[in-house]
């Protein structure tokens, strides 16, 4: 059973990634991973369109889409114009199918730092709490 994306994310400012998220899928051990950044936040809501079949997962906060998990080891973000550079500093590369603030994170990489999903999550979610729609 297919879920029809909640109204309230049906906005503008969500329309790009909307439109590129259609159709794709997470592994659910990169969902799993966004999910677990996730906990310590507040008013977070999650959703999957079809989780028996691993589709794409996107979390949001007052409407706002800020994070995503997507493929074999993706998870993308929503920042603000301080902490995207750091971001790309830190190993997140440019996410412009996403929209210009959105940066994405490659997981499960052999020799490399892992990624600090919990801090970019928490900066994300910040960041979409602050937009004004």
């Amino acid at each position: 059973m297919i879920l029809s994306i909640p109204n309230q994310l049906v906005i503008s400012v969500n329309r790009q990634v909307l439109g590129y998220v259609d159709g794709k899928s997470a592994h659910s051990d990169v969902a799993d991973a966004l999910i677990t950044a996730l906990k310590p936040l507040g008013d977070v809501q999650l959703f999957c369109p079809n989780p028996h079949n691993y589709l794409y997962l996107i979390a949001s906060t007052k409407g706002i889409i800020f994070a995503l998990a997507l493929g074999m080891n993706t998870i993308g973000v929503r920042l603000d114009e301080r902490m995207k550079p750091r971001a790309l500093a830190s190993g997140g590369a440019p996410y412009p199918d996403c929209g210009n603030e959105w940066v994405s994170f490659t997981l499960f990489r052999d020799d490399w730092p892992e990624v600090d999903l919990k801090f970019w999550a928490r900066k994300a979610y910040v960041a979409a709490r602050e937009v004004e729609v």
